[in-house]
């Protein structure tokens, strides 16, 4: 059985074996003292995959997996000025690490301030959100030797992807009419994919991965970036605009925005299933990750990524419903 969560564990290290989280702490405590900062004066931001404090000028994003950021160093410095990513002050590896440091860009984290905007404001983060997106999406000629065809939640093949479906399957136990309909949808999108307009997608277009200023004023953390169809961002920003943090349905003037955004900017033809195959795609990488974790005792099928995958293998479509119609 596992412990209770230590209530002095940041949040975001509670599933994380401690002496990892204290190597990676004391690495970003060496990499911001190179570059003249205390880490134990910066406060932690958002950010899973890898862990990123903010402060005296600086953040130092490190991750938490021994790697290299090479790939994603290489594209932040090619993206247009008007993505508004914050300036490469440098990078590297620590003891087989790799690490970012960037300059400090005033603003709030956009996840961390969204209940507290109003609603005109939340409609205008999601528009501001996907132009930012839209900036590297028209620079792709320029970028797109720096990025895959799959990474983040695109998995590289059909078969790695059915091979998700299966664990979802049985995690959710899925009676068979739901199982086939999953791995039909899979399928289209893996048909539509190649035939659809390539993009640089940034690939995680979440709320977390912007900053708030009374606008959007940077997008950050390009590590899922990805070739693809444009409605790899597109699901994501509907998911993001659509649900809330525990998982609910939400109608907003924010959803209205994003809805038509979708609407207005995927693939006239093919734009449907492979919103709809972006998206499904998305929730198994998520679960995914929670069926990774040995501490959640409820049951699958009650987890966020499990309600919302189930939402999309209904007949309306879950959250992507205003456009799928």
């Amino acid at each position: 059985m596992s412990s209770e969560p230590d209530a002095t564990v940041h949040p975001l290290d509670r599933r994380r074996d401690p002496s990892r989280v204290a190597l990676v702490r004391r690495l970003a405590a060496e990499v911001a003292a190179r570059h003249g900062a205390d880490l134990a004066r910066m406060r932690r931001a958002n950010g899973y995959s890898h862990a990123t404090w903010v402060g005296e000028g600086i953040a130092v994003r490190i991750a938490h997996d021994p790697g290299d950021m090479a790939r994603e160093v290489a594209l932040v410095r090619a993206l247009p000025r008007e993505v508004g990513h914050p300036e490469i002050l440098g990078a590297g590896t620590v003891e087989g690490h790799g690490w970012i440091v960037t300059r400090e860009v005033r603003g709030r984290n956009l996840q961390d301030v969204w209940r507290a905007l109003t609603s005109s404001q939340q409609r205008q983060a999601v528009q501001q959100l996907w132009e930012r997106a839209r900036a590297a999406h028209r620079a792709t000629p320029a970028l797109q030797a720096h990025v895959e065809s799959h990474g983040g939640y695109v998995p590289e093949t059909l078969e790695d992807a059915l091979a998700a479906a299966g664990r979802a399957e049985g995690a959710l136990d899925l009676p068979e009419g739901r199982r086939s309909r999953l791995r039909r949808i899979i399928g289209e999108y893996f048909r539509a994919a190649p035939d659809a307009a390539q993009v640089v997608a940034h690939g995680d277009l979440a709320l977390m991965n912007a900053l708030w200023d009374d606008e959007v004023v940077a997008l950050l953390d390009f590590e899922f970036a990805v070739r693809g169809p444009v409605e790899i961002d597109l699901a994501r920003l509907m998911c993001e605009a659509r649900v809330s943090e525990d998982g609910d349905h939400v109608d907003s003037a924010a959803g209205d925005a994003a809805a038509g955004i979708a609407a207005r900017g995927m693939d006239p033809v093919r734009g449907r299933v492979l919103l709809h195959g972006a998206a499904v795609l998305d929730q198994l990488r998520d679960l995914d990750i929670w069926l990774g974790h040995d501490d959640i005792r409820e049951s699958a099928q009650l987890w966020r990524p499990g309600r919302l995958l189930s939402g999309l293998l209904d007949p309306e479509g879950g959250y992507l419903a205003p456009v799928l119609r």
